[in-house]
């Protein structure tokens, strides 16, 4: 990403881990990046009309993952490989759906994008509100 004349960086925010410059967001006065993979999306600020942080717990996978994880519990006696690896996948289903996800919504005229990280991330609300 190369910086315009008069244009300085605001902030910045690295959806994976801190200098992965391949997924990131970059705020400068002018705009803001968003970079992923071999695609950058630029959004001039004054053309977003709203920045939404989002985050939400998925309770569907909470309950199918619990529900999972009693049948394996159930099946350890008669059928215990079967058993444990139906516990081992309701248990990660159940804390995924725990966990959450955080997503960035960018509203502008044409349409809404929104980039998605696991977790309640802080990091990445810190980013929004500069």
């Amino acid at each position: 990403m190369k910086l315009g004349d008069d244009e300085q960086k605001v902030a910045e925010y690295f959806f994976k881990s801190a200098g992965d410059v391949s997924n990131m967001s970059v705020l400068t006065n002018r705009r803001l990046v968003v970079i992923y993979g071999n695609a950058e999306e630029s959004y001039p600020i004054s053309k977003i009309t709203a920045v939404k942080f989002i985050f939400n717990k998925s309770w569907a996978m909470i309950i199918i993952g619990a529900i999972i994880a009693l049948i394996g519990l159930a099946m350890l006696g008669s059928n215990a490989g079967a058993g444990l690896v139906a516990l081992l996948i309701g248990a990660a289903l159940a804390y995924f759906g725990w966990k959450g996800k955080t997503r960035l919504l960018i509203n502008q005229m044409g349409g809404e994008k929104f980039y998605a990280v696991r977790g309640k991330d802080k990091a990445l609300q810190d980013f929004i509100e500069s």
